[in-house]
């Protein structure tokens, strides 16, 4: 009778102690798929290291440019902290958009985002049969010149390199959804003024 007893006791311990573990394991996060499956947004959204510039398109109102129903785009998207060089006040509002933003701050941040997306669906491989050129939404010119496989440089048309200013760098490419392709980029394009 005793061995029974002990035999219990060690299996409620081991089971107590796999209950602890899994207690204590992380849930792992989801992780969508990057092959044409999931739209723009939906995919940006998942990612946290692009939250300022998904604030940047919701509260531009040029969200409502993606979608299969409006054609394929093209975005260029710095992480947050590459969009730590932009102004102290244009960093708060993207941080924190307001629910009701007055039309400069929307304009602001319509600046910010026409700089960095063009139409089409344009991967590397296309932009390069394109002699490297992209128009912007802003029309802006940008030239991108391949450094890898899936890397490049970005050098905006009419806006020379500038002291403090970094190289803006494709680091990530051909990040596919279903109403277009977003490039991750190291700095923002930004126009002259």
């Amino acid at each position: 009778m005793t061995s029974r007893r002990f035999i219990s006791r060690r299996h409620a311990i081991g089971a107590a102690g796999l209950l602890m573990l899994a207690a204590c394991e992380a849930p792992r996060p989801r992780v969508l798929p990057e092959d044409g499956s999931i739209d723009l947004l939906t995919l940006l959204r998942d990612k946290p290291e692009h939250r300022r510039f998904v604030n940047a398109l919701v509260l531009s109102g040029q969200n409502s440019r993606l979608g299969r129903q409006n054609g394929a785009v093209t975005l260029f998207v710095p992480t947050n902290e590459a969009l730590n060089t932009l102004p102290a006040d244009l960093l708060a509002l993207l941080d924190s958009p307001p629910a009701n933003p007055t039309s400069a701050q929307r304009e602001r941040a319509a600046a910010l985002v026409n700089a960095n997306a063009a139409f089409g669906l344009l991967r590397l491989v296309d932009i390069q049969a394109r002699r490297g050129q992209v128009v912007t939404w802003d029309r802006g010119r940008l030239q991108i010149n391949p450094t890898g496989a899936r890397t490049a440089t970005v050098v905006r048309e009419g806006v020379p390199p500038q002291p403090g200013r970094p190289t803006i760098a494709i680091t990530r490419a051909d990040v596919l959804a279903s109403d277009g392709v977003y490039h991750v980029t190291s700095s923002p394009v930004l126009t002259a003024s």
